[in-house]
């Protein structure tokens, strides 16, 4: 019923901004056009408020679907449904929703019932920002065009005091304040639909608002039936006052542990939630075993290769080691090769010496002969 009236107010309300439009549109059209660059701003801004409006208005719409969903179906359907609802829900409680659909019924933790209200508060949160935002803006540039007109229209008008002589005509004043009416069109045009644009968003935002609060409301009433700590606490007690049987109820953080074995509604839930923990904790322990498994068996590939490696680059060092000894022994008879030739060749070159000697005296000989040869033919 509160929803029905929201939407009669709604209803009534457009109805009322319709009728003032179509009764006053040629105010409107001139109004529009005397301060056409803000008011294509400003319904620019109407328009990607009123788009933001609705699709927070469409997500809200599929939030209520989906719960719907989780509050009726049962069974496999349930969990063949929540396999994909992580992309409307953030992953942790999407999966928190899929752990327990597994056990045939949905309850909660007050802690996860905490989480999922705070998530949604979250959610709509963000989205009143961005309309307050785009409903702050519209304001803005509808105040931002009434102080531009105003600006004109008192430049204007001191324009017209100073041109007035000694003289004057009633015609040239008259027609001079065409400049003052048009700058006080452009304030007056652009505050009238700035304003108009922040109550459209402002309704919108106040409408989706309340929507939003009424499902956050029914959620919580829907919750409030499947907390795990709330719902085994009452039945405790009611078994306690009804049947009589002595018991010893411990209450630490919410959680009720009970010494009756014969409660078995009491704690079925409970003995579910610790046993599921349980399950979670294995999972856990199994996963991080396996992730140690991972670990040493890449600790012992690294120790393996770097062994490997190691023996390489000793046997690499050996050869190393082996090459620089044959090439010192190498050096060493190829400089004794070298000393012999070069005494080879001392040899050949003092024995080359010797002989140009030889040859030299004996060159010296031949002149003298040749010398003393006519001095004897003159003396015979």
């Amino acid at each position: 019923m509160r929803r029905i009236r929201i939407l009669k107010i709604y209803f009534i309300f457009w109805l009322f901004i319709f009728f003032l439009v179509f009764s006053n549109l040629n105010a409107f059209i001139t109004f529009f056009m005397a301060a056409l660059a803000f008011n294509i701003a400003v319904f620019t801004v109407l328009a990607i408020g009123i788009i933001i409006v609705y699709h927070s208005a469409f997500r809200l719409t599929m939030l209520a679907g989906t719960f719907g969903i989780l509050a009726y179906k049962k069974g496999g359907e349930l969990t063949q449904y929540l396999k994909g609802i992580d992309r409307i829900m953030p992953a942790s409680i999407a999966h928190m929703f899929y752990k327990r659909a597994q056990g045939g019924t949905l309850y909660f933790t007050q802690t996860e019932a905490r989480d999922v209200t705070t998530w949604l508060d979250e959610k709509f949160a963000s989205q009143k920002v961005y309309i307050n935002f785009f409903t702050a803006t519209a304001l803005l540039i509808g105040l931002f065009g009434t102080f531009t007109g105003l600006l004109k229209a008192i430049d204007d008008m001191g324009a017209i005091v100073l041109s007035l002589g000694g003289d004057i005509n009633i015609a040239e004043v008259v027609s001079g304040f065409s400049g003052p009416l048009s700058g006080m069109a452009i304030g007056f045009g652009s505050s009238l639909f700035g304003v108009a644009t922040a109550i459209i968003l402002s309704l919108k935002s106040y409408i989706l608002s309340r929507n939003q609060e009424s499902f956050i409301e029914d959620i919580e009433d829907w919750m409030k039936g499947r907390i795990i700590d709330s719902q085994s606490d009452e039945e405790i007690q009611k078994f306690r006052e009804n049947e009589g049987i002595k018991h010893i109820g411990i209450v630490q953080h919410g959680v009720v542990q009970q010494a009756a074995p014969s409660d078995s509604m009491a704690s079925s839930k409970f003995l579910d939630i610790f046993g599921e923990s349980m399950s979670g904790l294995k999972e856990e322990m199994k996963r991080s075993s396996e992730g140690n498994e991972i670990i040493y068996k890449m600790l012992s590939e690294n120790l393996e290769s770097t062994a490997k490696s190691t023996s390489n680059q000793i046997a690499l060092l050996e050869s190393i080691v082996n090459s620089i000894k044959e090439l010192n022994i190498n050096q060493f008879s190829n400089s004794s090769k070298l000393d012999e030739s070069i005494q080879s060749l001392a040899n050949i070159a003092t024995s080359q010496h010797k002989t140009m000697k030889q040859l030299l005296e004996i060159q010296k000989q031949n002149q003298g002969l040749m010398e003393n040869s006519p001095e004897a033919i003159k003396q015979n």
